[in-house]
């Protein structure tokens, strides 16, 4: 059998769009799914009702590099967390109940923003994904491997495939958001003992 080969401005004016979107030879990029925000998250985390998240001014970029770098850990090109510290009420001086951090890292191909809450000490107390775009791995959402952060403290306790396993089809996902939770892990355990 012979096929046709018709060009994809004739399709496209004839009507065919809908067929060609339907058969999946064209497609779309995947829309980001927002799940959480961080105020949500700080309630879920400290649910003290006088509980009050202080942004942190960021330190220059060398000191967060000593950061890591002190922990093994590799500074990836326009590495810019936001930091806040969580503390009992509004007052200067306040009692630290511990630090709310969001970054992003790439899955496969998109951006995965994601946060991290972590007690006084820097244990963590628990990851959500807050916006993911990728189209394939969202399992990276799912309760039972999010839960797995929880009660880890130090990058050396936040391994890929060690301590944090993997989901089937969402490998890249997973080691990604691993190594960003050991990111973060580092820096807020080196803003605890300044602390």
């Amino acid at each position: 059998m012979k096929t046709i080969a018709l060009p994809r401005r004739r399709l496209l004016q004839g009507g065919g769009a809908w067929a060609l979107l339907a058969s999946g030879a064209c497609s779309l990029p995947a829309a980001a799914a927002t799940f959480a925000d961080l105020g949500t998250l700080q309630k879920t985390w400290w649910p003290q009702a006088e509980a009050m998240a202080v942004p942190l001014a960021p330190p220059p970029p060398q000191r967060w590099a000593e950061a890591l770098r002190a922990q093994d850990l590799r500074v990836p090109k326009g590495f810019a967390p936001q930091l806040w510290r969580v503390q009992a009420g509004g007052a200067a001086g306040a009692q630290a109940l511990g630090w709310l951090a969001s970054d992003r890292v790439v899955g496969k191909y998109d951006w995965i923003d994601f946060a991290a809450g972590f007690a006084a000490d820097g244990t963590v107390l628990g990851m959500d994904v807050l916006a993911y775009r990728e189209s394939h791995g969202a399992e990276v959402r799912q309760a039972p491997w999010r839960a797995q952060f929880k009660g880890r403290k130090g990058p050396q306790a936040l391994r890929f495939a060690d301590d944090i396993r993997n989901v089937s089809g969402a490998t890249l996902s997973c080691q990604h958001l691993t190594e960003g939770v050991q990111r973060l892990s580092a820096l807020v355990l080196s803003l605890a003992s300044a602390h």
